[in-house]
């Protein structure tokens, strides 16, 4: 029979284990959204999810073009700076703050700011998002929306960085599905 010490210190453990992954912090902070228009809405999910700061990705449309809507901590990763990792990226051939926004001028860190984020937008259907995990072993793992949109950034180009997104149950997972 398994004693009280010894069942605590099993579940501290793995409290410890799951507490270092990025993808078990949740964040308390106040995020924003701001969509950017671009040639495919798969890239941008892969290449804007790959910014620090950047939580969650969506795959839509909004005044007949394909966005990538962005929910972003603007504690880590300012507007403006996010605009300019999005322009390198290439994937920011406009930018579409919410209805409301402060932001000011035709531009932003030389991206044409389009028509204000409003309820003209729309969600791309299921089979369009997280493109990037199709076909691979991420796919099949209950992973949360912030855990989607990172593993989804890098499962292509960097597995062991997407891999860091997982909790331990999901590792274990994922390695005897091999």
């Amino acid at each position: 029979m398994v004693s009280m010490r010894a069942l605590a210190c099993l579940i501290v453990t793995m409290l410890i284990s799951t507490v270092v992954l990025p993808a078990a912090q949740p964040s308390n902070k106040t995020t924003e959204r701001v969509a950017f228009a671009q040639h495919c809405f798969w890239t941008g999910e892969m290449q804007l999810g790959q910014i620090d700061g950047v939580v969650r990705t969506e795959a839509g449309y909004f005044k007949g073009r394909e966005v990538t809507l962005v929910e972003y901590d603007p504690g880590r990763v300012s507007l403006e700076r996010l605009v300019q990792l999005a322009k390198r990226a290439g994937v920011a051939d406009r930018v579409h703050l919410p209805v409301g926004s402060s932001q000011a001028g035709a531009s932003l860190a030389g991206v044409t700011l389009g028509a204000p984020l409003d309820e003209g937008y729309r969600t791309a259907p299921a089979s369009d998002q997280k493109k990037q995990l199709a076909g691979t072993p991420y796919e099949e793992l209950n992973l949360s929306p912030e855990q989607a949109t990172k593993v989804n950034a890098f499962v292509r180009v960097n597995p062991a960085k997407a891999r860091e997104w997982l909790t331990v149950p999901q590792r274990e997972k994922l390695t005897s599905a091999r």
